[in-house]
């Protein structure tokens, strides 16, 4: 079974990194990297910003360049940039 992935950044999705609703409750389709509070911490990014800010956090992680820059080539196609709209479903 695939493990599930925020649909914004394509990160790992565990209980520990899950974003939050506007009451606190986790959030089970965004990290909280992306969605905090109910709402997207960066509403107007693009798929190009986005990948940006995932490389740049991962090899601030620790992460090799040539590898983060891999893992994250495919985050336009997760849902959230499938849509023009971008609010939360």
């Amino acid at each position: 079974m695939a493990r599930p992935m925020c649909q914004s950044c394509g990160m790992p999705l565990k209980d520990e990194v899950k974003g939050t609703e506007a009451d606190g409750n986790a959030n089970n389709k965004y990290c909280m990297h992306c969605y905090a509070d109910g709402a997207f911490t960066a509403p107007n990014a693009t798929v190009e910003e986005m990948r940006h800010y995932s490389i740049e956090g991962m090899t601030g992680s620790g992460w090799p360049r040539f590898l983060a820059k891999f893992m994250t080539k495919n985050i336009g196609k997760l849902p959230r940039w499938q849509k023009a709209d971008t609010s939360v479903p």
